[in-house]
């Protein structure tokens, strides 16, 4: 007769600490993202390819990715609006200590930026992973907008920038390629990609407005 000892069952990570951990990680990548940004705008020179160190379309990444990792709506939120947030204060806090200025009304005006845009992204990341039923879609369009209106929008009418323009469409093309194959959400996200253009077009003008 043989006898089999059962492992000993692993205690379960309370959903409190579960989230704060979360919470964190999204706060460190965010510094760490917005700190690489103040870098990448000294060594991104080639024409086309800068803009990706200065625009807002970028900074929306990592706050979609974060609420892609939530379970609920509300946790994507809040953990888009942290790794949103927490770029600012990186990208500030390096560029001072690389010796540029620091416009103090600047930096409040892209944290209020970042709240609204960061809670956004992250609420769209969370739908694209987890969506169901008419939702789907959505949240993979919303990026997808963010890229192709800001290539249209801001680099293709404000600005006049073709070759700024033709990066972030063909980004926000891949963007569609990539998200699309998460449960083959392609047609899905066709059908939202028109009210989400809309949207996005609209903030762009807003933004190019106060700014």
């Amino acid at each position: 007769m043989t006898t089999s000892a059962l492992a000993p069952a692993r205690p379960a990570v309370p959903s409190a600490t579960r989230g704060a951990a979360h919470g964190a990680l999204a706060v460190v990548a965010g510094l760490a993202s917005g700190g690489l940004t103040s870098f990448a705008q000294t060594y991104l020179t080639l024409p086309g390819v800068a803009a990706l160190a200065n625009a807002v379309s970028p900074w929306l990444v990592l706050p979609f990715l974060a609420g892609a990792t939530a379970r609920s709506r509300r946790g994507g939120a809040l953990l888009g609006l942290l790794a949103c947030l927490a770029q600012v204060p990186g990208y500030y806090a390096t560029a001072s200590l690389r010796g540029y200025p620091v416009s103090l009304p600047w930096v409040l005006v892209w944290a209020v930026l970042g709240v609204v845009g960061g809670a956004v992204a992250g609420l769209a990341g969370q739908s694209w992973w987890r969506g169901r039923g008419r939702e789907r879609g959505l949240g993979a369009a919303v990026l997808v907008a963010v890229w192709l209106a800001e290539a249209v929008v801001q680099y293709g009418v404000v600005l006049r920038y073709t070759a700024e323009a033709v990066t972030f469409g063909v980004v926000g093309a891949l963007a569609f390629a990539l998200l699309g194959l998460r449960h083959r959400q392609h047609v899905l996200v066709l059908t939202w990609l028109g009210p989400a253009l809309l949207a996005g077009a609209g903030g762009f003008l807003g933004l190019h407005a106060v700014a």
